[in-house]
């Protein structure tokens, strides 16, 4: 298995997208090619093979396209106080090289900005990590969680959460959003990835508000056996 790691603004990790695992997989596959110390092409190949290498996808040239017909509707939400923008991760259709078994990814310029200019707060963890996640849900809770990897605690409001998931719209009970989307999730990341973790919950009166993690790394990278 790969040693790649990927890294990203801290922005764009509290960003408000939803993609599918694939194309989830080929986001990072992508950036997980660049030395995040180095300039970020605009424009970026990614073979079938890496694909497989990178995320240990057996099926990798149908997940590839699969993701690439994805990726060109995909939208992120940044949001501040006083603002919210909403910009697209490629500037254009993703182009298949269908005799090679790769694709051409042109990023946006905003989104480019964001993975590109680091300056001092950025997440970075290992590919390998999240390679046998089958649950975007899963890959993007990790994400959030690694932001504090230093304290290895993380408080999120409910709202946020949901929105860093791309999720706002839906799961109106918590009781559904906790067995499909949490509780799944924090299950998955227990079995498959090299973070042990639990969580809580925080009320406010009788609704729940916000969400404690705590987590820690596992001393072996976990297997889906």
């Amino acid at each position: 298995m790969n040693n790649m790691s990927v890294t990203k603004s801290n922005t764009l990790v509290d960003a408000s997208y939803q993609l599918n695992v694939q194309a989830q997989k080929l986001v990072l596959a992508c950036l997980g090619k660049v030395d995040s110390r180095s300039t970020i092409p605009k424009e970026m190949t990614l073979t079938a093979l890496e694909y497989s290498d990178l995320m240990g996808i057996t099926n990798a040239r149908r997940d590839l396209y699969k993701a690439a017909d994805s990726l060109f509707d995909a939208v992120i939400t940044l949001k501040d106080e006083n603002e919210e923008v909403k910009l697209r991760w490629i500037q254009k259709g993703v182009k298949k090289l269908k005799g090679e078994g790769a694709v051409v990814i042109t990023w946006s310029d905003d989104v480019l900005k964001y993975i590109s200019s680091l300056q001092s707060r950025f997440t970075t963890y290992k590919l390998r990590h999240i390679a046998e996640l089958q649950s975007s849900h899963s890959i993007r809770l990790y994400e959030l969680l690694m932001k504090f990897n230093s304290t290895g605690e993380r408080i999120i409001y409910l709202d946020d959460f949901k929105s860093a998931l791309g999720i706002s719209d839906k799961y109106p009970t918590f009781k559904e959003l906790n067995r499909r989307v949490i509780k799944a999730s924090v299950d998955e990341l227990n079995q498959r990835s090299d973070l042990v973790i639990s969580y809580e919950t925080i009320k406010k009166g009788r609704s729940v508000a916000a969400l404690s993690f705590e987590f820690k790394k596992s001393a072996q990278l976990k297997m889906n056996v």
